[in-house]
């Protein structure tokens, strides 16, 4: 954020020299305020506003003076009191001081992030001034941020909408990879059922069951036993006839 406030201050310097004021008064008056701009010029902020609050009870009305007063107290970091410093110098009508009142006022009101009204200062300075480049920089800053402003809300409400949307998906139920898992595996074996069922025997055998039937019927009538048939007399399968 570019900043002319020491020029200003010089120019201000030399106006109070013009003022309508008794010899003595302007003597004592232009000798306060020239140690408030040395002050100044040290980077003794502090001490730069004392003075000027002092050139200020030799002449309260003096819209320069507190034009420099709003100088120091934003070199000190006292924004909000700039501002009323900066305020006071614009509404006394001193056309010659207002671009520039208009300009640091807009300094002041970037610096806490009022983006909106300093962004009016700013044009308001180069209403004044139409070519006064450090204005229109300013200005093109305040653009930019309240751009980037207004891109990272969109970013934050399109995550909260997203995080919104995932909170009000149901859960998936139970685990899809322990799943397919469980699909592979065969299914268990019943021994119970296995043990219930009796072994079958190989072709052309009786089970035990009829092996038992069959030795009852042997004992009770050995001549009406229908004997099974012997394994290798079963369904032979027929010969080809090579030619």
């Amino acid at each position: 954020m570019r900043n002319r406030m020491a020029l200003l201050m010089t120019t201000g310097t030399l106006l109070i020299a013009g003022a309508l004021l008794l010899p003595g008064a302007l003597s004592a008056q232009r000798s306060l305020v020239e140690e408030a701009n040395r002050l100044y010029a040290e980077g003794r902020y502090a001490e730069a506003h004392e003075m000027y609050l002092e050139a200020l009870r030799e002449n309260p009305g003096s819209p320069l003076i507190r034009f420099n007063e709003g100088n120091a107290l934003y070199q000190n970091q006292e924004f909000e009191r700039a501002l009323e410093a900066y305020r006071d110098a614009i509404q006394s009508g001193d056309t010659v001081l207002a671009e520039g009142a208009w300009y640091n006022l807009g300094n002041s009101l970037f610096r806490q992030q009022q983006l909106d009204a300093s962004l009016e200062a700013y044009k308001q300075a180069l209403r004044i001034s139409p070519g006064d480049l450090d204005a229109k920089h300013n200005l093109e800053r305040v653009l930019e941020q309240m751009e980037e402003q207004e891109n990272q809300q969109d970013q934050n409400q399109d995550d909260q909408d997203q995080e919104n949307q995932d909170q009000q998906q149901p859960p998936p139920e139970g685990d899809p990879e322990q799943d397919e898992q469980e699909q592979d595996q065969p299914p268990p074996e019943n021994d119970d059922q296995e043990q219930e069922q009796p072994a079958q025997p190989p072709p052309g055998q009786m089970t035990p069951e009829e092996a038992e039937r069959l030795l009852q019927a042997i004992q009770e009538d050995p001549d009406e036993v229908d004997r099974p048939p012997r394994a290798d007399s079963l369904g032979r399968r027929p010969r080809k006839n090579w030619r």
